[in-house]
């Protein structure tokens, strides 16, 4: 599919794979979408003046939708990404050539739009009100794009009423910001409101204000854009003259003020802000929906008493993942205006002939020729700068048998004795660390394709990566024979169902952990396992126990005469609660990290475990899970205990994350955070090294060196299961589950 992706001054009409439907999605083959020249602009045009250097880095990569969106979710991820990549020479050039901007514009860049509409042309299995064929109205920054087709989900989509024409319809969402703004203000009939910005969002405000029965002056310094509002609306008072406006406000108010002022406009400076605050009333309300500098005179301000309210986006569950992405909608009764019912409020006033979306449309055009569209809108050499603009994609063509994977060079014959392999999620992690290690491995392996269900990110690491094809369907490039391993990287969730869809392909696959976060997910994957019907093999990335340090503890406990007693202590440091490895998606930081620890305990033990017991600190503010702070032991059948502390309440400097100790036959072993084992009894050092080294390489090439002779995997699949059986039966104390202490997973 064809997609618009920004990139610093410019855009790139990019060839992106077609999303691929999974549970509750639904998949929309978009036939318009609005531009909203002040928002995207304002992405196009250089962003970094007057930001540090962090901030000008998150702009300059192509996280640079997201930093306009989120800067501090944007700086912190882009942190994350600089310590990743510069572990790797290529990480360095990669990193580098996104910087610069001189790299392939193709492989770059983000997603445009967030206000479009099409046809439904799939639903994926929990969706049940909306149909195949359906016309609908999609929302949201980075889904509701400048593309073909959107894949979206249920609480982003609104059916199209009968009445509102598709042209009209692709406003939605812009409209809904625009509807915020003035339910925000709370306003009652007959009260007066001043609108200062007269961009798309002015004009549609304006719009709605008379709609709600609101006397309506308004103020922007384009004349074209006033002159334009007061032909179609001929009762509202425009002015492009700052001070024939203030004057005009004091006249109709006899001194006293406007009600309300909603500021639309965008600015780099605060002057919006002054404004407003001096033309409100006393008591009065300011309503900020536009992006300006928020510094306001304090003396309007604090003798005024006038309240500052900011409206976000299109309205309540927007930004909550739990109403985007679960579908969980907010109560009718208590939030009787959500931003899905913004948008269906839009489009029955649309219908209803009382809002006009089609006379600001000033300029169209098909998605061929948005490069020519762009480069108007920056080049500001319209004589009247329009309002806004329609991309048309046309009817979609049929969406059967069209193939999800795309190819992006002529495939290289196989190479005898290489493990030709598929990145599945194209996340950092595996972008970063895994293909960077696999790439170390003696030449065992061979990158061919990315497996991603963000076409434009995949895109990016596709051809950042040099790979022959990138695809959303992990079941089509199972089904084409082309790849002997898959290295999962998806979200935690997905692990073992996607497992269970190689297993039974006959393709290898490394999981990197966990391989499943529920009692379900883990029996079904072993009955793939044992169904399927050629030597595929399973492997999940518990990399620590091939560190240099736990296999040199190892040859220090190989003659051991009785049993151990291993302390592991976890420093983990704080997540936030609504980060995804803490929600469904993720399982939590006991099953998606601490299965490191317990196979490391099953590594050193060399005996089955046999018991699990575990205590978390319970919260007292909310603030903090269970399982984000617990102990966890685990009996082995030898004898052996495993002794877990797991906490995210300790410092996050002075302290390492990980150190283990071993006790066994009068004498003590250490491991400090993977860079040095210790014997305590004579403080020998057994093996040191200035970097942590928690086995990454030596895992990948224990694998490949077994895959290619066809040999036993480094790990035996029933430790895997074994492992993951030890995680979910923890998760079950901590969580207060009644669970048989005689699970036959500890068997």
């Amino acid at each position: 599919m064809k997609q618009i992706l920004g990139t610093m001054g410019g855009v790139n009409v990019a060839q992106l794979s077609r999303p691929t439907v999974g549970n509750g999605d639904i998949l929309v083959a978009a036939r318009y979408s609005m531009v909203s020249p002040g928002t995207e602009l304002a992405a196009l045009r250089s962003p970094v003046k007057g930001r540090n250097f962090r901030e000008q880095l998150a702009l300059l990569t192509t996280y640079g939708g997201l930093a306009l969106k989120h800067p501090d979710k944007a700086i912190r991820r882009i942190d994350q990404m600089i310590r990743q990549r510069l572990r790797s020479v290529a990480g360095v050039r990669n990193t580098s050539g996104q910087i610069s901007g001189h790299g392939d514009k193709n492989a770059s860049g983000w997603a445009l739009g967030y206000s479009s509409v099409g046809r439904v042309i799939e639903v994926g299995e929990g969706v049940e009100d909306i149909a195949p064929g359906q016309m609908v109205a999609c929302a949201g920054a980075g889904i509701a794009n400048h593309a073909e087709f959107i894949l979206t989900k249920r609480r982003l989509v609104c059916p199209v009423p009968e009445g509102c024409s598709l042209r009209s319809a692709s406003s939605a969402t812009i409209a809904a910001i625009a509807l915020q703004g003035v339910r925000r203000a709370d306003l009652a009939l007959g009260e007066h409101v001043a609108v200062v910005g007269l961009g798309l969002l002015g004009q549609i405000t304006t719009q709605l204000l008379q709609a709600s029965g609101c006397a309506v002056s308004a103020y922007d310094p384009v004349q074209a854009r006033v002159g334009s509002l007061m032909k179609e609306q001929g009762t509202i008072s425009a002015f492009a003259d700052l001070d024939k406006f203030e004057s005009h406000i004091k006249d109709v108010t006899g001194g006293l003020g406007v009600d309300a002022v909603i500021v639309t406009a965008s600015a780099a400076s605060n002057s919006p802000g002054v404004t407003a605050m001096k033309i409100c009333r006393r008591k009065g309300k300011v309503i900020i929906v536009g992006d300006f500098k928020l510094e306001f005179p304090r003396a309007d301000f604090y003798q005024k008493e006038i309240d500052l309210l900011m409206s976000t986006s299109y309205g309540p569950g927007r930004y909550d993942e739990a109403y985007e992405k679960s579908g969980i909608d907010y109560p009718y009764s208590y939030v009787r205006w959500t931003m899905n019912r913004n948008m269906s409020a839009v489009m029955a006033l649309i219908s209803k002939g009382k809002l006009d979306i089609e006379s600001l449309i000033d300029k169209e055009c098909g998605i061929d020729e948005a490069h020519a569209l762009y480069d108007s809108l920056l080049s500001g050499t319209d004589a009247v700068p329009p309002v806004a603009c329609l991309i048309e994609y046309g009817e979609p063509e049929s969406n059967s048998g069209q193939s999800s994977v795309l190819e992006y060079k002529r495939p290289a014959p196989r190479v005898e004795g290489k493990i030709n392999f598929a990145l599945v999620g194209a996340g950092a992690f595996g972008l970063s660390t895994l293909v960077p290690t696999m790439a170390r491995c003696n030449a065992a392996y061979s990158l061919r394709g990315i497996v991603s269900a963000d076409p434009r990110r995949g895109a990016d690491a596709a051809r950042t990566a040099g790979a022959e094809f990138l695809s959303s369907d992990l079941n089509e490039v199972l089904g084409q024979n082309r790849i002997d391993l898959a290295v999962l990287a998806t979200r935690h969730n997905l692990h073992a169902k996607q497992a269970a869809m190689c297993l039974r392909a006959g393709v290898h696959v490394f999981v990197e952990k966990p391989l499943a976060i529920s009692w379900e997910q883990l029996n079904d994957l072993k009955v793939a396992y044992a169904e399927r019907t050629v030597n595929a093999e399973l492997m999940v990335g518990f990399n620590r126990r091939f560190s240099p340090a736990v296999r040199k503890l190892g040859d220090a406990l190989a003659g051991r005469r009785g049993p151990i007693m291993v302390n592991y202590r976890v420093n983990a440091g704080a997540i936030p609660l609504d980060h995804w490895t803490q929600g469904a998606e993720g399982g939590g930081r006991n099953l998606g990290e601490a299965c490191h620890m317990y196979d490391v305990f099953r590594f050193l033990a060399a005996a089955p475990a046999i018991e699990v017991s575990a205590q978390g600190v319970f919260p007292e503010t909310g603030v903090r899970k269970r399982n984000d702070n617990f102990t966890a032991m685990i009996t082995y059948a030898d004898g052996s205990v495993g002794v877990l502390t797991y906490t995210s309440l300790g410092p996050k400097d002075g302290l390492g994350k990980e150190r283990v100790e071993v006790f066994c036959d009068g004498d003590v072993y250490i491991i400090d955070d993977f860079k040095s084992l210790v014997r305590g009894s004579d403080m020998q050092v057994l093996w040191q090294a200035s970097a942590a080294d928690k086995g990454h390489l030596a895992e990948f090439q224990a694998m490949a060196d077994s895959l290619v002779t066809s040999g036993a995997m480094p790990i035996p699949v029933e430790e895997l299961f074994e492992t993951t059986a030890v995680s979910l039966n923890v998760e079950d104390v901590l969580r207060g589950v009644q669970t048989d202490a005689a699970d036959p997973a500890l068997d």
